[in-house]
């Protein structure tokens, strides 16, 4: 993904904001879904940084400064054991093909090896899926999959 660039894009239609690869065929709204009527706001030439942005402006503005300052804190490091620890941005990037969707039943199994049951595999990974989705870092797409911004 070297070189990769990312552009941020209004919806006309119900004025949320969402990212994509830049020079991406079809891009549809992760909000309201329709796939034509977009304004590109901003490039970035990181994925985090586009993450960051669009949560940034889809946060209403009484919250916003509490959000600029939960983002810049590190992130949070979940151990598997005593020896090896990864945080679940990493595995989430690392289990996301070359058209970015992610792999969720390797994100589980992955856990699963390292000692979660099925059920906590399965609870951990919502939870990051669902505050990766929260923060931008991902969409959800129509099929029940996602994919990496």
């Amino acid at each position: 993904m070297v070189g990769q660039s990312w552009v941020m894009f209004r919806c006309n239609a119900c004025g949320r904001f969402s990212g994509a690869r830049k020079g991406q065929k079809r891009m549809s709204c992760s909000h309201c879904g329709v796939i034509e009527g977009f304004s590109v706001v901003k490039e970035f030439t990181s994925s985090s940084e586009l993450s960051q942005a669009i949560a940034m402006e889809n946060t209403p503005p009484e919250i916003r400064k509490e959000l600029e300052k939960a983002l810049k804190k590190k992130p949070v490091t979940f151990s598997f054991s005593e020896s090896k620890s990864k945080d679940p941005v990493s595995l989430i990037k690392s289990f996301s093909n070359d058209y970015g969707i992610i792999n969720i039943e390797g994100l589980m199994e992955e856990l699963g090896s390292s000692g979660y049951s099925l059920q906590e595999s399965r609870i951990l990974v919502n939870e990051w899926l669902e505050q990766s989705e929260i923060e931008g870092m991902v969409i959800r797409l129509n099929s029940g999959e996602y994919r990496l911004l």
